[in-house]
């Protein structure tokens, strides 16, 4: 089909489209607008008929209370025939005129208006059509039965038609408007003629009304005939008018579209030609640019060879891959001269970093004509490693046959160590530079698969330092890096080759070894537990921390690197509950160990708000007096699986899970609620002690809940004590400080405990708010065995008294503890030797006793003086002894100065009787020794020597008091100690 025929045919279309598309607009237009008058003529229909009925009803309300006036004076009612029914009233004429036909009859034009009711006998005022037997019931419905007020009545419309006439019925409410004319039809109605009549008529009679009911309604009717006939006629003319305009405007659409479709064809006739021109003149261009291009390209190749050469390192190879061209790039990089390269092949900057594999798939590739890519390592004369991300492109001859290989490289040295250092800051921890859990994964990862093809094993060594947190904690991030980086070498040292050392955060390290033997593991394990107990030296002093280690083996262990590792850390965790500094195997059971621990933690997250909980109660005794000043709430745990648990079989499983919190909150409220019960029972207020974990008062709504807890069982100032670690309290000094103010402006009392275990900063110390000091119960442990625990307790019971604090010792079970703290003037004891924890009911029983405690008991044992005597010489210390123990005294002795020292912890010395010649250390240093240890104790020196230095040096630095030479003079003795014993008791701190 031609140009000109298709134009034709698309005209044609558009025309008929554009015809169709006007009439359906004109007949939709028609009849949307038709719709839109009609609906507005029905409108407007309800708005008149809303209007007659609305000036109907207040004309018959005006004159109703016309009428009512009348009637108050004249008789009974209002009719029509008032002349012969007497005490009756006539009806005005404008109301007689509402109500009949007479008012609408000569506007028949416009509208029909007529009362009417259910009530009504007459047969023109009843309902006599369908509409109003349709319409009155919908009216009945909104009536109601003794209105109290007018009804808000609903009119009843619709449209209908009559004789051919299409109408707008509508009826509306005629209610009884005054009492009086429900009262008139009311008496109308029992009239007995009424009766009849509603009888005859099958309605029921008497019927009575109440004013503002349904009386009857007003009924009116428009004829909508007249205005549809002339609105219709006015559609017609309208329509006539715009499809007259709608039709000049498609004509005129029609002669543009025919025109444009003229100069349309006329146009493409005219771009033919151009485009004809246009190509011939095209080809011209074209063969003038390919000419231009041609030349520039090779401007081009030029320059890029130049920044080529200038910035790449390039060679060329033969097909044998001996080099034929280099630039200067290479010798600058590679070292060697131009003339040491010609002739070469590429392996002599060949690294040995990559595998005969890699160069095995280079020459696959680029001897298939394929273009190779990828990074080598080369290095240079100089022995320096550099390198380059290398293309090789092969290039053939006139026979499709390679000729000679072009390599093209890029030096990305640097970008390479960039790298390299990104890679090993991602794969090494930044304090200690051990490989850190990413990499340790991967090496283990690729140890097993070793191990899986050899057989061998695989040792994992989890460790995690002992008292790591105490010194991070009190001296400072600082220190606790410093502690790691020791570790992390002493482990480095411990390694052989091929082991790994890595931390996998905070103080955890894992050591790999790989093809260790079996019987190898516990050596191993064994120095590595000896490198963590060395002590450490921090900030000038010297710590001693260990470490636990647990040990998990592949292929006994686990397969799989994910495994290995999990179970050596519940071996570790194992080692840890056997008191730390040991190495633990992991074994089934622990697995199931760990099981259970979950298990456990699921049953105290239910039990908590079960009421598992409870409190016991254990007495604090003042040591002078032997009186209850105070009770500890100790919270327990009675499960249904497990039975009654104590604080340490499931609190430090509480901290791990993170149910302390709730924990802490129970045991605050419970003690408070206790506290109070006992109050109100008549025993008084008496000071609680609630042992809070850390990180409750870390809690930033801590205060608020505590507040609550006060003001919600009342309690009083000065009885609730809260006990604060001294870990935690030395944490943070100034927040500590600030906290334990806010806690003392509540009336809270607060007890540092648990002191002597951290480091202490005796600086904040001093500034705390605290009213007692409580001393570890494993010092008190400690009071009858070791010296240096008897010591940290006397440092302790002092430093409370110079702080104004009372100092308290908990976990007191012996009477030989008792005796021993009684000495160091201890105020306050609690442990098994007082009371052990007790339920409420019993704890009642206490607070009738006047004493808990006999401190009379202790006094008197410790008002005998206790003697040391050091001698070698078995003679000599029987007659010492005998002569001692006649002077009244008790006598302990020793026959070696390292006898003595074990002596040390076990009494309070009033007196010191040393031989200068003891075996190994002699009797100058050991006196030295208990100088320190206890300065008030006085030293004599037992020594046949007269030499000056033997003197003075058992004056300054033995403290030597007393000379007593041998053979002893009893009488010289006895001086002494009767001087020395008595000085100890008027010295001795009074109670």
């Amino acid at each position: 089909m031609s140009l000109v025929s298709r134009t034709r045919v698309q005209i044609s279309r558009t025309l008929g489209v554009l015809l169709a598309v006007f009439a359906l607009a004109c007949l939709m237009g028609y009849f949307v607008v038709r719709d839109a008058i009609n609906k507005t003529l029905e409108h407007e229909a309800l708005v008149v008929a809303e209007i007659v009925a609305s000036q109907a009803s207040t004309a018959r309300s005006v004159y109703s209370t016309e009428v009512v006036g009348k009637l108050a004076k004249d008789g009974f009612g209002a009719s029509a025939e008032s002349a012969q029914q007497p005490g009756h009233v006539p009806i005005p004429a404008q109301f007689l005129k509402l109500v009949g036909e007479a008012s609408s009859r000569q506007a028949d034009w416009l509208y029909q208006y007529q009362p009417v009711s259910k009530w009504n006998l007459a047969e023109n005022q009843g309902l006599h059509d369908d509409f109003l037997r349709w319409a009155w019931p919908q009216l009945e419905a909104q009536d109601q039965a003794a209105p109290a007020t007018p009804i808000q009545w609903k009119a009843v419309s619709r449209f209908e038609t009559q004789n051919g006439r299409r109408v707008l019925r509508y009826l509306s409410a005629d209610p009884a408007s005054q009492l009086s004319c429900a009262a008139c039809h009311n008496s109308y109605e029992k009239r007995p003629e009424i009766i009849g009549r509603r009888l005859a008529a099958g309605v029921a009679a008497q019927r009575q009304f109440a004013q503002h009911q349904l009386l009857g309604a007003l009924s009116v009717t428009i004829p909508l005939d007249k205005a549809e006939a002339l609105a219709g006629n006015e559609i017609d003319t309208a329509m006539l008018f715009f499809f007259a305009i709608f039709a000049a405007s498609f004509a005129a659409l029609v002669w543009f579209k025919l025109k444009l479709g003229l100069q349309q064809r006329e146009l493409l006739q005219t771009e033919h030609q151009l485009a004809q021109a246009e190509l011939e003149s095209r080809s011209a261009v074209l063969e003038l640019e390919a000419k231009q291009g041609v030349e520039q390209a090779f401007a081009e190749l030029s320059t890029f060879i130049q920044a080529i050469d200038l910035h790449a390192i390039v060679s060329v190879a033969d097909r044998r891959g001996r080099i034929t061209h280099v630039n200067q790039k290479f010798v600058e990089i590679s070292g060697y001269s131009r003339e040491e390269l010609l002739g070469q092949d590429h392996r002599i900057v060949n690294s040995g970093q990559h595998p005969q594999g890699f160069f095995e798939q280079m020459w696959a590739t680029i001897s298939k004509g394929e273009v190779w890519r990828d990074v080598i390592c080369n290095r240079s004369k100089s022995g320096d490693l550099y390198w380059v991300d290398s293309a090789i492109v092969p290039q053939r001859g006139a026979e499709g046959q390679i000729v000679r290989f072009v390599s093209i490289r890029i030096d990305i040295s640097e970008q390479r160590r960039h790298e390299d250092a990104l890679h090993y800051q991602a794969t090494h921890d930044g304090l200690t530079d051990l490989p850190n859990r990413l990499l340790l994964l991967d090496r283990i990862n690729h140890a097993i698969a070793r191990a899986k093809r050899s057989e061998s094993l695989i040792v994992l060594f989890f460790i995690d330092l002992n008292k790591f947190k105490y010194i991070n904690d009190s001296l400072g991030h600082s220190a606790g890096d410093q502690v790691l980086r020791e570790m992390a070498q002493r482990l480095s040292r411990l390694a052989r080759e091929g082991d790994t050392v890595a931390r996998l955060g905070g103080d955890e390290f894992v050591v790999a070894c790989e093809g260790i033997a079996r019987a190898d593991i516990e050596l191993v394990g064994a120095r590595i537990c000896q490198a963590l107990a060395a002590p450490v030296a921090v900030q000038g002093e010297s710590h001693t921390l260990g470490g636990s280690v647990g040990v998990a083996i592949f292929p006994d262990d686990g397969e799989d690197t994910e495994t290995l590792l999990k179970r050596a850390d519940i071996a570790m965790y194992e080692a840890k509950s056997r008191g730390g500094s040991v190495l633990a195997h992991f074994s089934p059971e622990m697995q199931a160990a760990i099981d259970r621990r979950l298990q456990m933690e699921m049953r105290l997250r239910e039990g908590i708000p079960k009421g598992e909980l409870f409190l016991e109660y254990q007495p604090q005794v003042d040591f002078k007096s032997g009186t209850l000043v105070s009770l500890e709430a100790l919270v327990r745990w009675q499960s249904p699986e497990y039975g009654r648990l104590g604080p340490s079989q499931f609190l430090p499983m509480a901290e791990e899970a993170h149910l302390i919190d709730l924990v802490d909150s129970f045991v605050l409220d419970e003690a408070c609620r206790q506290m109070a019960a006992w109050a109100a029972a008549g025993h008084g207020w008496i000071r609680v002690a609630v042992n809070l974990a850390a990180t409750k008062f870390s809690d930033p709504e801590f205060l608020l809940e505590l507040r609550q807890t006060l003001q919600k069982h009342g309690v009083p100032e000065g009885v609730l004590e809260l006990e604060v670690t001294e870990s935690l309290a030395l944490r943070d000094p100034k927040a500590s400080l600030a906290l334990m103010q806010q806690l003392r402006g509540l009336g809270i009392l607060l007890a540092i405990d648990d002191f002597g275990t951290g480091y202490s900063n005796l600086g904040y110390l001093g500034s705390f708010p605290a009213e007692r000091l409580k001393i570890d119960q494993g010092f008190v442990r400690g009071l009858s065995k070791n010296p240096q625990d008897r010591a940290i307790v006397a440092a302790v019971i002092q430093l409370a008294h110079n702080l104004h604090m009372r100092a308290i010792a908990e976990g007191v079970e012996t009477e030989e503890e008792a005796i021993i703290l009684f000495s160091l003037n201890v105020d306050e004891v609690q442990g098994y030797l007082v009371g052990r924890p007790q339920a409420p009911e019993q704890v009642e029983s206490l607070f009738k006793q006047p004493t808990l405690l006999d401190p009379s008991l202790f006094m008197h044992a410790d008002e005998v003086p206790v003697v040391l005597l050091v001698e070698d010489h078995e003679v000599s210390l029987e007659i010492m002894e005998n002569l001692l123990a006649s002077y009244g005294v008790k006598v302990v002795c020793a026959r070696s100065a390292e006898q003595a020292r074990q002596l040390f912890h076990q009494h309070r010395f009033a007196m010191a009787i040393v031989d200068q010649g003891l075996p190994g250390e002699n009797g100058i240093q050991l006196l030295a020794s208990l100088k320190q240890l206890m300065p008030d104790t006085v030293r004599v020196l037992v020594t046949a020597s007269m030499d000056p230095l033997v003197m003075r040096d058992a004056i300054n630095l033995g403290g030597a008091a007393y000379f007593l030479a041998k053979p002893i003079d009893a009488e010289a003795l006895r001086a002494i100690v009767m001087k020395s014993c008595w000085n100890h008791l008027q010295q001795r701190p009074t109670p």
